[in-house]
């Protein structure tokens, strides 16, 4: 039995030990996990996560998929980055870590030019309505439209994200780089909620830096179970084992997945059971 852990950031996480998990596989994760644990590979998609990973310092060290991560050369930098645009109020649109004498940036985010025509559209729809449009509206309007500048090293730990998974969630990837890169019989999921019992966002890191604040909605899984169901079906005779916290149709968040129904290589598991699987290979 050769196995691997894709670790979600669901809140049913936080009862795993995490150090122990990597005494049996392989631990991949996703996003902001990087903050309290040091996984085999941290998977990222969105602009602001991976300039908050590479800013860090931990891309240097330790290994990242990334996605759409394309190095320039510095020389291209007043060409392409147009900082005029961010000035006064703009400034919170754009991110940019010190260059410290690194010769080669990546650029990701929204087109500039977009963010300020949506910008304009907000100013007059506030206009329209008669009151004032200040920073803190911009910021809830522009949402995720941001321009981040990530000064890299020649050297790091970053992977590109095959462009076959273009538009799939971190989770899911980090399921299919697994897989690719260790062949396991069983794939452990972990923290994969895919669901809420509160209504409100299901989420580790909730209200924090680069994530939604802790007041949200909860987050669709239509596309999770989507591609998830993708890797299932990529990989017959692979046992994918879905941790889930409590028993099947308890609660909100262990919830029978009735598009991975005809899947015989998909079985639940409960955490307190996690351990038998371990150990012993089988439910005792």
């Amino acid at each position: 039995m050769s196995r691997v852990f894709i670790l979600g950031n669901g809140e049913s996480r936080k009862s795993v030990n995490l150090r122990s998990l990597k005494t049996c596989g392989p631990v991949y994760g996703c996003n902001a996990l990087y903050r309290d644990f040091t996984p085999d590979a941290l998977i990222c998609v969105d602009g602001g996560m991976m300039h908050e990973v590479y800013e860090s310092g931990y891309a240097l060290k330790n290994k990242c998929y990334f996605r759409s991560w394309t190095k320039l050369p510095g020389d291209a930098y007043e060409m392409i980055v147009d900082t005029n645009l961010f000035e006064g109020w703009h400034k919170s649109l754009h991110s940019e870590n010190p260059k410290q004498g690194r010769t080669q940036f990546v650029l990701n985010g929204t087109d500039p030019n977009q963010m300020m025509r949506l910008v304009e559209l907000a100013k007059k729809i506030a206009e329209d309505e008669g009151r004032e449009f200040d920073e803190i509206e911009l910021r809830q309007k522009m949402g995720n439209h941001h321009q981040w500048v990530t000064w890299v090293e020649e050297n790091d730990e970053v992977y590109l994200i095959p462009e076959d998974y273009s538009g799939w969630s971190a989770g899911p990837i980090a399921v299919r780089m697994a897989i690719e890169d260790h062949n396991p019989t069983d794939v452990f999921l972990i923290g994969f909620d895919l669901g809420s019992s509160t209504g409100l966002v299901n989420n580790v890191y909730k209200g924090t830096s680069n994530y939604v604040t802790q007041d949200a909605s909860e987050t669709p899984s239509v596309n999770w179970i989507k591609q998830h169901k993708q890797n299932f079906e990529a990989f017959p005779n692979t046992k994918f084992w879905k941790v889930n916290p409590a028993p099947l149709g308890t609660d909100g968040t262990s919830q029978f997945i009735e598009e991975w129904r005809e899947h015989e290589n998909v079985e639940y598991l409960e955490l307190d059971d996690l351990n038998l699987v371990l150990d012993f290979g089988v439910l005792m």
